[in-house]
This record gives structure tokens, sequence and C-alpha cells, in this order.
């Protein structure tokens, strides 16, 4: 038998009441996040569970697992980190250890205005619709990218001011943007806010707040910065979706969503479950 300790990839608020969750159910784990303000958010929650911080490649992470023992890994990070999600299930494969990749609730299909083919300025004017079904707020005028890349492309061929929620990793992808359009919300942490530096953004261009964020904040924002679009991704309603989808609607503004990469996985009940029925076998099995 491999092992029976679990581990869990959090940084997200799925990754927080998933800690939380295995701490209270007695399961000899590991957390691990990405930074050490990604800790401090968790600690709370994990309390009972040893926390690894740093970003790992793929052989960091088969090294650990065999060191550690583990026999079940939990992949909660945030739905756009897709190389860190790759490399966790390349190193369960070598490994051979069952992986449960916990999927968040995004925007349901068929709510909104299709993506625009390209996401070329050419096509903008037939992005900027209303949501065609039931469900999206009245004014909405919403356009989907497959990709930070694509959003890009688009938004260097508009006019007005921008407001960023897609987080500073995402940053560069929009660096041909002129500077002064640009409005960014990211975390209140230095590596954010050195990101921000090193694309020159800096000064009231740069709001360091922690979320979640209500519909009059994100309101508030548009309006302070005269911000014609919003800039985000299908976070859910964990990453505050909707309070920027009604937003955006009421300020006018459009708002440009940057679809989640397509991979299969379970609700978080589901990942509970499962972790349940892993840990009756390993008992069964000892």
């Amino acid at each position: 038998m491999r092992g029976g300790r679990v581990a869990l990839f959090g940084g997200t608020t799925e990754g927080r009441i998933l800690a939380e969750w295995l701490a209270a159910e007695g399961v000899d784990g590991l957390l691990f996040v990405a930074t050490e303000y990604g800790a401090r958010l968790s600690e709370n929650a994990c309390a009972g569970l040893a926390v690894r911080i740093g970003r790992l490649e793929k052989a960091q992470m088969e090294e650990l697992f065999r060191e550690e023992k583990i026999g079940l890994v939990i992949d909660a990070t945030h739905p756009y980190a897709r190389q860190v999600t790759a490399n966790i299930r390349a190193a369960c494969e070598k490994q051979q250890i069952p992986l449960l990749r916990c999927l968040r609730e995004g925007m349901a299909a068929g709510e909104a205005a299709p993506a625009v083919a390209g996401g070329t300025p050419e096509n903008a004017a037939g992005a900027e619709k209303s949501a065609l079904a039931g469900g999206a707020p009245a004014g909405e005028r919403l356009i989907r990218f497959a990709d930070m890349e694509q959003a890009a492309l688009w938004l260097s061929g508009t006019t007005g001011n921008i407001l960023f929620t897609t987080g500073s990793r995402d940053l560069a992808a929009f660096s041909q943007i002129d500077r002064e359009r640009m409005y960014v919300r990211v975390l209140p942490a230095e590596t954010s806010l050195a990101a921000c530096r090193r694309l020159g953004i800096e000064g009231r261009h740069v709001i360091a707040m922690q979320g979640p964020f209500s519909e009059e904040l994100n309101l508030a924002l548009l309006a302070e910065f005269s911000c014609r679009i919003l800039v985000t991704k299908d976070g859910g309603s964990q990453g505050g979706f909707e309070q920027k989808r009604r937003a955006a609607a009421r300020a006018g503004a459009v708002l440009a969503v940057v679809e989640r990469p397509g991979e299969t996985g379970f609700s978080m009940e589901e990942v509970m479950e499962r972790v349940r029925e892993w840990r009756r076998h390993e008992t069964e099995g000892r």
C-alpha cells in the first residue's frame, strides 16, 4: 500500500473549504499553496494539516509524493492555473496516484452572447450585444474570448479606460495596451505589486484589494475610473463573477470574459464523497 496521506493543492476558496473539511475529518494531509499570502489566508482553515509553501515543478511534486507517502491528491487550484494542473496530473500519472480535480461552477452555457471569432476589433461591434437567455442582467454587453491573447488583441482596438480583474499573473498578456487606460485590481501582496511595476502600471492605476467584492464596489470602481470595459475570468460564484457581471451591466460597460480551460473533474461535494470512499478502502486494506 502506497500510503494514507492526502495532498491538497489549494490557494483558492475551494481549497480553504476542503482544507477545513479534511482537518475536521481527521485526515492526515498536506496543504500546498504557492505563496506566503495564500498560506496566511488558509491558516484558520488548515489547522491540523501540514502546509508547504512554494510553486513546484512536476519533478519536485513526484519527489514530495514519494517522500511524504501520498496516497491521494486533490487539485483545488484556480480553474485558470493550467500549467499547475498539468504538472499535478503528470506527477500523479507517473507515480500512479489517484487524482481528484475539484471544478468550480462557471457561467452557464448559453447565458450570453457568443464569443467573437478571433476576438478582433473588426468583430467587436457584433460582440457588444445584450445577453440572449434568461438570467443575464438587463442591458448586458458581453464578449467571450478563448484566452488572454485574444482578449488583448480585441482590447488594443478599443478606446476608453479598462478595469482588469484577471489578476497580476495575466497582466503581461496585455502589455501592448496604453498604460493610461489600464486600471488593475490585484491582491495586496508584494508579488502582485511587483508584477504591476514591471509592466509600468503604478500609482492610482493599481487597486490592491482582497476580495470578495460586492456589486456596489465593482460599480463604484468602474465609475471612479470611468472604465468602459471590465475584463474578467469566468471565476464562478466563488470568484465573484456575478457581482462583476451585474455591475458592468449597470455601468453600461462591456464585460470581456476570458473563458476557462475545458477540463473534467468533480464538484466539491463529489470530491468529499470520493475522499470518504478512498479512506474506507484504505482502512479495509490494512
